[in-house]
């Protein structure tokens, strides 16, 4: 039997810090992750730099809300908390 895991549209979720879904998410396999630097930035410029990649919310060196699938039990709880519907369950292979 295939087991569920959540998985996140992109294009529907807004990346927020304050995402309810982390909140919820009993196994803690929701996180926001740091994309890549873009090109030529650099990784650190001070507290000013900091605040505003976790409050944007998408490009290079912004922050993405993200399930890590290894953590993921598949209960679903995340599925209703999210307002934007963006969360959806699949059949992992």
């Amino acid at each position: 039997m295939a087991k569920k895991k959540a998985v996140i549209n992109q294009s529907k979720c807004d990346n927020s810090p304050f995402c309810p879904v982390m909140k919820i998410c009993p196994a803690k396999a929701v996180e926001r992750k740091a994309l890549l630097p873009a090109e030529g930035e650099a990784k650190d410029e001070g507290l000013l730099k900091s605040l505003s990649s976790f409050f944007s919310l998408d490009g290079a060196g912004k922050k993405k809300v993200a399930i890590d699938a290894s953590k993921c039990t598949g209960c679903g709880a995340c599925v209703p908390y999210c307002p934007h519907g963006a969360v959806r369950m699949t059949k992992e292979n």
